[in-house]
């Protein structure tokens, strides 16, 4: 809509300009060859903002008005091929001007996608943030029908779908896509990009050529993902015509595929770098478990409860990230408790009073590691009870984060369902039906029922479910 009223708005400011240019000549007859150089401006004005069949209209009327200026000044017969030659100098810089302005549009909207993806690239280390955007970008830019990016997998030579855009999942889901199977993707895997015209007339191996012709997919060009001498995988872009792919196309695509490989880069960097993260917290998981054997695989319990929880209630990839952190190592603290009881007569004693710390041990053994302060909250909260009545600090309802509410109810749940020695052990069920009837008291009754959901045991309240004789379920 704003675009068509731009373009009656630049129509009427050149109407009006030839206008006002026509008078200006009539007006001052003794210079009027000066001022016909004036028609440029509409000319111009046209040519950029309407395009160029509009501009060589307008091209051919300003001809016209400054033909019969001409003539009504000067007769016709001293100035006729002044006149042709004006209108053809008119018709040239129409021409000229639009095919100019196209290819600036052009370049921009190139530069302009290719800003996109890079900012894209530097925002996000999640692959499936980055290459679904390529995906599109990639078939758009070059007015594709289809676009596909596939990722050598760790092992093998299986190219693996990793984002796509305008296809179907069938076409996606149709087998397995092996280098060693097609040359094309062999000669890709060289670094050079393949276009298949026709696929059903050109009869290099390709992976599935039936299947793609009855998608409607009818051309191809394969661009190659890599970094220095490293293949990571094939950028492909599907017509739905025989088509001859231009330098253009295969420029742009080259930049596409160096961003999307740039991206796998970094994110393959940082999933090293996040697994050793993982291992050293791993390790340390392990150190209080090796205090206390009765804790055994509490924390990893824990971490899949709370995901499960995290996943229901819809959080990010980044949110359950941290709750996975928080989740391992909740119960740090107590290797400072486990440490202080080898000193004491009353161990019993002893421990009831450093449980109570732990909590905020465990703080400040994680904080200064900084890839972990974002999994404080849970660390420090997860004893809070919904009606402010835990600890450290007594927190009440929504006061407590989120982190720490969804720690609380995966922690009562394995505590319930894996209690210390000399307790029974509850049904998952039961469990359930515990928490539901804390929901409000102990726990947050969101969280409890994302967990019921998440383990699909909905639970009838407890009026209808014999109520379980154990006690505290916030150890």
């Amino acid at each position: 809509m704003l675009r068509a009223v731009s373009r009656w708005l630049i129509a009427i400011i050149v109407s009006i300009l030839l206008i006002a240019i026509t008078w200006l000549v009539l007006e001052f007859r003794g210079i009027a060859a000066s001022y016909t150089h004036l028609y440029y401006i509409p000319i111009i004005l046209a040519a950029v903002f309407l395009g160029d069949v509009r501009g060589v209209i307008v091209a051919l009327i300003a001809a016209g008005l400054s033909g019969w200026v001409t003539y009504t000044t000067r007769g016709l017969s001293p100035v006729a091929s002044e006149i042709v030659i004006r209108t053809m100098i008119f018709f040239a810089i129409a021409v000229l001007t639009a095919r100019l302005s196209a290819i600036l549009k052009e370049k921009g909207e190139e530069a302009s996608s290719l800003f996109t993806v890079s900012h894209a690239v530097s925002q996000s280390l999640r692959l499936d943030d980055i290459l679904p955007n390529i995906a599109r970008m990639s078939a758009q830019i070059t007015e594709g029908q289809a676009s596909i990016i596939r990722l050598l997998a760790r092992k093998g030579d299986e190219l693996r779908p990793a984002a796509s855009w305008g296809l179907s999942s069938d076409y996606i889901s149709k087998g397995p896509v092996r280098v060693s199977d097609s040359v094309v993707d062999q000669e890709v895997k060289r670094g050079k990009v393949v276009m298949l015209s026709d696929l059903r007339q050109d009869h290099r191996a390709y992976h599935y050529r039936q299947e793609a012709i009855a998608e409607g997919l009818l051309s191809c060009i394969c661009v190659p993902l890599q970094r220095g001498e490293r293949f990571l995988g094939v950028l492909r872009v599907y017509s739905d015509y025989p088509r001859h792919w231009s330098r253009r196309d295969e420029r742009l695509l080259r930049a596409l595929a160096g961003e999307a490989a740039v991206a796998i880069e970094n994110a393959q960097l940082h999933e090293t770098l996040r697994r050793s993260y993982w291992e050293t917290v791993r390790a340390l998981t392990r150190a209080i478990e090796a205090k206390d054997p009765q804790m055994l695989g509490h924390s990893e319990r824990v971490t899949g409860y709370v995901l499960q929880i995290a996943r229901q209630m819809g959080l990010s990839p980044d949110e359950m990230e941290i709750l996975r952190f928080a989740a391992t190592l909740h119960d740090i603290g107590k290797i400072a408790v486990e440490e202080q009881l080898l000193r004491v007569s009353n161990p019993q004693a002893y421990r009831d009073a450093l449980e109570k710390n732990h909590p905020l041990v465990g703080m400040s053994i994680l904080q200064p590691a900084e890839f972990l302060r974002s999994a404080l909250d849970g660390v420090r909260y997860h004893h809070e009870r919904y009606d402010g009545t835990g600890y450290p600090e007594g927190l009440k309802g929504e006061q407590i984060p989120l982190q720490a509410r969804l720690l609380a109810v995966a922690n009562g749940y394995d505590a319930l369902t894996h209690p210390p020695s000399g307790k029974e052990p509850l049904s998952p069920q039961s469990a359930l039906a515990e928490l539901e009837r804390q929901a409000g008291s102990a726990f947050d009754p969101g969280v409890v029922d994302a967990l019921s959901a998440a383990l699909g045991k909905r639970v009838e309240r407890r009026t209808k479910v014999e109520t379980p004789g154990s006690g505290s379920t916030n150890p």
